[in-house]
């Protein structure tokens, strides 16, 4: 049991609740973050299946423009993917995502730290 942290890049503007226009950008974006945080939470040391894991989340922004609640919405592609590593179904995850930024970042990043087992 314990605590993995993964790091990924600032999600793409088109994963927003409030993108407008075409569907194929957001939906070329999704695919794209969920294999992504796949393949980073398959890095050593590999997130374990855990189904009743806590994730905890962070947003560094590069500035701090926008809304922190509009970022939940974004957070899905990239959950579906640690998911996808874990091989298991994220139903029962608690997801603390966070009322306030972080801090900044140069290029902006979000921080997940998946809890797992005897940890919480």
């Amino acid at each position: 049991m314990g605590i993995r942290v993964i790091e990924l890049p600032w999600p793409s503007k088109h994963l927003t609740p409030h993108a407008k226009g075409h569907w194929r950008p957001k939906a070329e974006a999704t695919k794209a973050a969920r294999a992504m945080a796949k393949a980073v939470a398959l890095e050593k040391p590999r997130v374990k299946c855990t189904p009743d894991a806590v994730i905890y989340v962070e947003y560094w922004p590069k500035a701090f423009r926008g809304d922190v609640h509009n970022m939940h919405g974004r957070m899905k592609a990239y959950l579906d993917g640690i998911a996808d590593a874990m091989g298991c179904d994220d139903k029962k995850f608690r997801v603390d995502f966070p009322p306030v930024w972080a801090g900044r970042d140069p290029v902006g990043k979000v921080v997940f730290r998946v809890v797992e087992g005897d940890e919480q």
